[in-house]
């Protein structure tokens, strides 16, 4: 994973934390850390495995596709196990984990469309 990447998932994490205390939007930290962690590590191998197919074959849109879907697959299977340990399901943190993975997914996109243009 190259270093912008990096950059900017710490960046996010920083932002993220940021408006849980100045919001107060009743998420606790540990909240907010594992779901970047969970999201940092379903974007890098992931991405890890896109590379790898990319190596072996020519880049194919459904390679792409099949990598995405595995994606929503892996977050609604974090989503549903994280409903399932706490007592109630809070809209803040569903809000808080989709804007975090949209802004990823949207970042990685950004960067696709840059690298691709050079």
């Amino acid at each position: 994973m190259k270093t912008n990447k990096i950059i900017f998932f710490i960046f996010l994490l920083v932002i993220n934390l940021s408006f849980v205390r100045f919001f107060e939007l009743g998420l606790s930290y540990t909240q907010v850390l594992t779901t970047h962690a969970f999201l940092f590590s379903v974007f890098f191998f992931t991405n890890a495995l896109q590379a790898s197919f990319v190596q072996k074959k020519p880049q194919q849109p459904i390679i792409s596709l099949s990598i995405n879907f595995f994606r929503i697959i892996l977050c609604i299977i974090f989503l549903f196990l994280s409903f399932l340990q706490s007592k109630h399901a809070e809209k803040t943190y569903i809000y808080n984990f989709f804007f975090i993975y949209f802004s990823i997914l949207f970042h990685d996109i950004f960067l696709r469309f840059k690298n691709k243009n050079k």
